[in-house]
């Protein structure tokens, strides 16, 4: 694994649900903010982000440290909520108003993000449903001194990152990411595109992007994470090796836009199969088909070795 020498972080959201089925807000359990997040015994950061729990990773070197990472997070988080809640790993879901009942509950949107299409800021999504929430699960990636991905430090290099990461994670993703809650986040966060590009500063933040169209869905199994993993080092990889700006005109810009946007399942197999698996590692090869025969199977809190 010589050559895996960027970074990739997350800092993904869950609701919390009671064993009575009931999803409750975080706010009253969470310590931690956006302003100021609660350090995590094992690293990484937690916070409440409207109603649902955010975590943050520490940057991982390759897909068996983020595995570790994110388990190690769950361990710490579960000793934070409620002994009758669990994490919910679901897209959307709409909550009761009692819920609802505080500014920062009330709060709708966040922090600007960008289109790496329309080279825009994206607007601020607007939600008729008052009671709708949705959970992200944002892929951050770094680049690191020697590691051959210095476009990632480039703005326009960022983009090409993000378009290709739409064609590969973004397509893979309406595969694997089809349930109606899916659906329902998708007219309102994570469309194609989405990202906010990240320039290293004083503050130490790193010379990368924040991919920001996936849901929480790949935290269903570690295999769905070291899928990820394996995908984003594909990505860079076309990137450095082929003429990926020529695969994304053959693809064609508007399908993956709306194979995305949409949720066009069959399109997205189509894309797949014609594009973007030829283009593939072993690795992913291997993570993809285990991860669409066990998609609907998965038992989070087993996987990630959580129940009592």
């Amino acid at each position: 694994m010589a050559e895996r020498r960027f970074t990739i972080g997350t800092d993904p959201e869950f609701f919390l649900r009671r064993d009575d089925g009931k999803f409750i807000s975080a706010i009253p359990h969470i310590k931690g903010t956006k302003d100021l997040p609660e350090a995590l015994e094992n690293g990484g950061n937690l916070q409440y982000d409207n109603v649902a729990v955010e975590f943050s990773t520490e940057p991982a070197v390759d897909g068996a440290d983020l595995v570790e990472k994110v388990r190690n997070a769950f361990k710490d988080v579960k000793k934070k909520i409620p002994d009758n809640c669990i994490l919910e790993v679901i897209p959307s879901a709409n909550f009761d108003e009692d819920q609802l009942d505080c500014d920062e509950a009330r709060a709708f949107g966040c922090s600007p993000d960008y289109c790496a299409w329309e080279l825009k800021e994206n607007e601020a999504p607007k939600c008729e449903d008052k009671t709708l929430r949705s959970c992200g699960g944002h892929v951050h990636v770094a680049m690191v001194e020697g590691d051959g991905n210095d476009f990632l430090t480039d703005p326009y290099g960022k983009i090409d990152v993000v378009r290709m990461m739409d064609a590969v994670h973004g397509i893979i993703s309406v595969i694997l990411d089809k349930s109606e809650a899916a659906i329902v986040r998708r007219k309102l966060y994570g469309k194609a595109g989405c990202h906010r590009p990240v320039i290293q500063d004083a503050g130490g933040l790193y010379d990368g992007v924040e991919y920001r169209v996936l849901s929480n869905f790949w935290f269903k199994s570690p295999q769905l994470v070291m899928l990820i993993d394996s995908l984003t080092k594909d990505v860079l990889r076309i990137i450095r090796e082929f003429d990926y700006k020529q695969l994304l005109t053959d693809i064609g810009e508007e399908r993956i836009r709306e194979v995305i946007n949409k949720g066009i399942v069959e399109d997205a197999h189509k894309v797949l199969e014609d594009f973007v698996r030829p283009l593939l590692g072993e690795e992913s090869m291997y993570y993809l088909d285990e991860c669409m025969a066990n998609i609907e199977n998965y038992n989070f809190e087993k996987e990630w070795e959580m129940e009592a």
